[in-house]
Order: C-alpha cells, then sequence, then structure tokens
C-alpha cells in the first residue's frame, strides 16, 4: 500500500499483561489498523509482545519488575526513558499516539523534551478509578489508595493533559469532566469506540464455527449471551437476578444463557446462584480471535450495564454495544449516557431504565420468543454499525490531526 510518509508512533505503557480479550485488546488492534488503512506508517513502542502485534512494526522492551502494577510502572518510568526516546528520536514521527495508563508519564515527558505532538487516548480518569472503582475493600489497602496512591495518579494525570497536543476521549462525559479539570476545549476529540468490521460481521453466523457452538448447546435453544467484566459496572446483580427468575419460572421455552468472560469479583457469586440450572454455560475469556464466532452463536445479546457507582453520568463507551450491531444481532440494552444514544430503542435495539431487573426479564423474555422481532433488530443494528467501525474511527481522528496542523 502506497504511503504518504506521515510517520507515527503508537506507544504502549500499560501495565496489563497477556491480555487476550476484551475492549482495550479489540481498541488497541483497531486502532492500529485504522491507521495503516489511513496511509499511516504506525510504529509500535510496547512494554510487551501484545496480542496482535506481531502484525505490525514493532519494537518491545519488558520491564523488570511488574508486580505490584503501580509500583512496576513508576519504576517503568525510569529504566524505559532512554530506549524509548532513542527510538522516537531515531524514527522522527509526525506525532506519538499514547494510550494514557494512571502511572506513566515518560512518554508525554519525551513529546514535550522532543517537540513532538502527542496525541493522548484518554479512556477514563484513572483517579477516579481508585476512589470508586477499583477501592480495595481492605482498609488498609483503601488507605493507601485514597491518600497516598491518588495524590501519585492525580499528579500524573494533569502532567500527561497537560502536554498533550490533542486528547481523545470516548464520550461527551469524559469531555465534560476533562473541560472541568481545566483542559482546554480545543484539545479535545470525543470520538466513541468501534468495532472490526472484518471480524464482527453477519458472515459469522453462517459459519462451521458457530454453526459447531450452536450444536452443542442445542439447535433448537434460543441462546441468549453476555460478553464482559463481572462487576457492577456492567449490570451483573440485575443479570444475575433475571436469568435465575427466567429460568426458575421457566418463563421462556428452550432457553439457554451463554455467559462470556471474566474479571470483577462477581463471577463466584453468579456462578454459585445459577449452578443449580442446566441452561446456563459459562465459558470465562476467549480469545479476540474467537469471541465472534461465539456471539454469532447467539440470537439475543444483552449490555445491562449500571450507572457509575458515584451516580456520576455514565461515561462509557462499552465495545461490547458496537460489535454486538456488526454481528446484527436483537440487543438488549440499558439506557445509559452513549448506549441509549447509539442504539435506537425498538429500532436497533430494546432499551430498559438502568438497574430495572423488572423490565430487562420483560425485554428477554418478549425478544427471545420472537424470531421476527430478532431478525427486524438484528437487520437494522448491522445497517447503523457502519458509522462506527475502527476504520472509521480513525477517519475522524486524522481529520482532525489535519485540522490541528499535526500533519498535512
Amino acid at each position: 500500500m502506497k504511503r504518504n510518509n506521515i510517520q507515527a508512533i503508537y506507544a504502549r505503557a500499560q501495565f496489563w499483561f497477556s491480555l487476550r480479550s476484551g475492549g482495550s485488546v479489540g481498541h488497541t488492534l483497531g486502532v492500529l489498523k485504522g491507521f495503516e488503512r489511513s496511509n499511516i506508517d504506525i510504529k509500535v513502542l510496547s512494554n510487551e509482545s501484545f496480542f496482535g502485534i506481531e502484525d505490525f512494526k514493532n519494537e518491545v522492551l519488558i520491564p523488570k519488575i511488574k508486580k505490584p502494577q503501580w509500583i512496576g510502572e513508576l519504576i517503568y518510568n525510569l529504566s524505559a526513558s532512554a530506549w524509548y526516546r532513542k527510538k522516537i528520536k531515531a524514527s522522527k514521527p509526525s506525532f506519538i499516539y499514547h494510550r494514557y495508563s494512571g502511572y506513566t508519564y515518560f512518554i508525554s515527558r519525551i513529546a514535550s523534551k522532543l517537540k513532538i505532538p502527542l496525541v493522548l487516548e484518554f479512556n477514563s480518569f484513572d483517579s477516579w478509578k481508585l476512589l470508586y472503582w477499583e477501592r480495595s475493600r481492605n482498609p488498609v489497602k483503601s488507605f493507601i489508595q485514597r491518600v497516598f496512591l491518588f495524590r501519585i495518579v492525580n499528579r500524573i494525570e494533569k502532567f500527561n493533559l497537560d502536554k498533550a497536543s490533542l486528547i481523545v476521549t470516548v464520550s461527551e462525559p469524559l469531555r465534560k469532566d476533562l473541560l472541568a479539570a481545566g483542559v482546554d476545549a480545543k484539545k479535545i476529540l470525543v470520538n466513541p469506540n468501534g468495532y472490526d468490521s472484518d471480524r464482527f460481521k453477519q458472515e459469522i453466523v453462517e459459519s462451521d464455527r458457530s454453526k459447531n457452538i450452536r450444536r452443542k448447546i442445542g439447535d433448537d435453544r434460543t441462546i441468549i449471551g453476555f460478553c464482559g467484566t463481572f462487576g457492577p459496572w456492567h449490570g451483573i446483580p440485575q443479570l444475575e437476578e433475571a436469568i435465575y427468575r427466567i429460568l426458575k419460572t421457566k418463563a421462556i421455552k428452550d432457553a439457554h444463557f451463554l455467559i462470556m468472560g471474566n474479571g470483577g469479583n462477581l463471577k463466584t457469586d453468579m456462578e454459585k446462584r445459577l449452578s443449580g440450572f442446566d441452561e446456563v454455560t459459562f465459558t470465562g475469556n476467549i480469545d479476540y480471535n474467537e469471541i465472534n464466532y461465539y456471539l454469532g452463536a447467539c440470537d439475543v445479546l444483552l449490555s445491562p450495564h449500571n450507572p457509575p457507582v458515584d451516580n456520576r453520568e455514565f461515561f462509557g463507551s462499552p465495545t461490547k454495544i458496537f460489535e454486538y450491531m456488526g454481528m446484527g444481532k436483537s440487543i438488549i440494552a440499558s439506557d445509559l449516557g452513549q448506549i441509549g444514544k447509539v442504539l435506537k430503542n425498538g429500532k436497533t435495539a430494546i432499551l430498559f431504565p438502568p438497574g430495572d431487573i423488572g423490565e430487562l426479564i420483560r425485554n428477554i423474555i418478549s425478544v427471545a420468543s420472537d424470531k421476527k422481532k430478532q431478525k427486524e433488530l438484528g437487520k437494522n443494528a448491522a445497517i447503523a454499525a457502519a458509522s462506527y467501525t475502527w476504520d472509521e474511527n480513525v477517519r475522524k481522528l486524522v481529520k482532525r490531526l489535519r485540522q490541528s496542523g499535526i500533519i498535512k
């Protein structure tokens, strides 16, 4: 493919290792592929040979200390800085693209020292996550998080935001939070997450792999799927209760729930509560290369997200929503934040008030029992998905880079 002589560095320094599934995997690969398709010569500098990196030019410097995560990441700022600086200086990139990580500041410092524009991918405030999302139940650890680590992350956060030439964030609520933090509106681009249209597409439904998954569960079953992490944010308490009531009362004939994913602290409780039902399968983590086949085996897909625990505005942009849409599946989701704006109730999905177990149950029963409705919702969702591919995501980014004068 002919390049337009725009060189760029994708700097990866987050301390999440060996990930093979989840939204961050799709996001990373989607952005990299999007840059290549936009004729930008992208090179990856990374702290690990992450899933899919072999498809791109890359160099890796593995940290000697990985745990505890926050100590390893802070030390990596010192041990890796010279190596990254040397590689970046030799590449002479038009810009550096960096996926923000809570304890990393050296990428921003290098960009500032070398006077190279920094594009910061900012998916959430790590300072907020320390107080609410990742807060430990152990009182000593909680104190360390709230007092000591919060101050470190807060300072690093401000440093990264200040040094960034452009901040790419996934939702309007996050833009508002950035403005409240004193970030110049001209530096912010709201660009929702997306999906890989080569991987998540309707044709997968007819693949032998998807058909085999259905066959193992039962071709005559209505398969209702959920994919995600097992935490309150993903609506696990409501999902668990809804599945229990539906199966206990046999409200849907021949229904089977396919629960895909891992992580979070609620999975064990959910497995225990639903252990008496043969109509539930917990798959655990599924590789990014395989998850599309599992989604293709489902008839209905669920996204029962809850608001953040501190009742702030929902700031997420769940990649699963866009992948569900690309698969052409009927979707039942919370009418929450960006989810309720991307999905249109009654047309591309059925939306319900967040946390309303009764409405979640009624909608699952209604859609699962109506093949015509499933087909109509899925068809409309697939059409709407065209606006949310990773290629489209990066196209918007490149357009903004040109408007800002970062690239020509």
